[in-house]
């Protein structure tokens, strides 16, 4: 996820008291909900299969895994325990907006080149993304790199924005050969830690599930949430964030159409808040550095569906990204 919607423009956005409450409301129902997920959840050492007459399968996966000598330093035993996690669940690419809902072990940078309504550009280095460790046999931690976002036309939304972390928990996973799913949770965070004049500084919270189902080639990727913050809510909250993902892989080329949205307060619905946007892109890779590294890119072209995004945030954006796996 690129958290988009802590960029909105300094205008007041649609929505009244009443609208707060509810979406006031609807935040506090995620985060609880987000709570209780990865509190239940950590008492598991690793997700099962959970369908009947396949946990045998994961099991021997498991244990011819096991088998192999994990080495003896903390370094070797922590690299056997991530390439275990890794088989267990699916081996789909990463989309360019839409959050993966398996656990990963990268380097990633994104760049967004954006133009506005009026035409004026703005460049995105960075947004958001950065280092992903598997911390633990469901878990994953990712902290971004430094982001920066520049707009030629308005130094006052020029600066270093604040830093993301991220914590992903795997619920349940099958591999490709199997069901082909993985379900997980997750919360990330904004920190207030950025300097363009223009933008308030406030934690921004963004409670999350994610779910992605394949059939050969072809899978899709779901992402439902909500975002809220400790302050300045009209411009930095919203109660529903969602993207969806569509991939067919042929070979090392995977095209894939993204639908991405993060409607106001007021408005549920689908479509009609602002914040509707329609990505077709190309992910090409993966290709091997050395043994287990590896790498590859992807690029896209975002363009706004409606009037009131282009209004409030832009018209289109070219977007590369480049992932470096270990």
């Amino acid at each position: 996820m690129a958290f988009r919607a802590y960029r909105l423009p300094t205008c007041g956005l649609p929505w009244d008291a009443a609208g707060l409450e509810a979406g006031s409301g609807i935040a506090s129902s995620w985060v609880v909900i987000a709570i209780l997920f990865f509190a239940c959840c950590r008492q598991t050492r690793a997700d099962p299969v959970f369908y009947p007459g396949e946990e045998i399968a994961a099991q021997d996966l498991v244990e011819s895994m096991s088998d192999k000598d994990p080495g003896t330093s903390w370094f070797e035993r922590w690299r056997r325990m991530t390439a275990e996690t890794k088989e267990r669940q699916t081996n789909w690419m990463t989309p360019l907006v839409t959050t993966t809902s398996r656990l990963e072990q990268r380097i990633r940078y994104d760049v967004y080149d954006e133009t506005k309504g009026n035409g004026n550009k703005a460049y995105n280095f960075g947004a958001g993304k950065g280092v992903s460790l598997i911390v633990t046999p469901t878990d994953e931690f990712t902290f971004s790199l430094p982001n920066y976002f520049y707009e030629p036309a308005s130094p006052s939304s020029t600066g270093w924005e604040g830093e993301v972390l991220q914590w992903r928990h795997r619920i349940m996973a099958s591999p490709e050969n199997q069901k082909n799913y993985v379900f997980s949770v997750q919360l990330a965070a904004l920190a207030p830690t950025g300097d363009i004049p223009s933008v308030e500084n406030h934690w921004v919270w963004t409670p999350m599930l994610l779910f992605g189902k394949g059939w050969g080639n072809f899978n899709f990727i779901v992402n439902l949430g909500s975002q809220w913050a400790d302050g300045d809510s009209s411009k930095l909250s919203a109660p529903i964030v969602w993207n969806a993902a569509f991939e067919y892989r042929i070979g090392r080329i995977t095209p894939c159409l993204e639908l991405n949205s993060e409607p106001t307060v007021t408005r549920f619905l689908a479509y009609g808040g602002p914040g509707l946007f329609v990505t077709p892109e190309l992910l090409i890779g993966r290709f091997t550095l050395k043994e287990d590294i590896r790498y590859y890119f992807g690029i896209g072209y975002q363009i706004a569906l409606e009037h009131s995004t282009i209004e409030e945030k832009y018209a289109n954006a070219l977007i590369a990204k480049f992932h470096l796996l270990f």
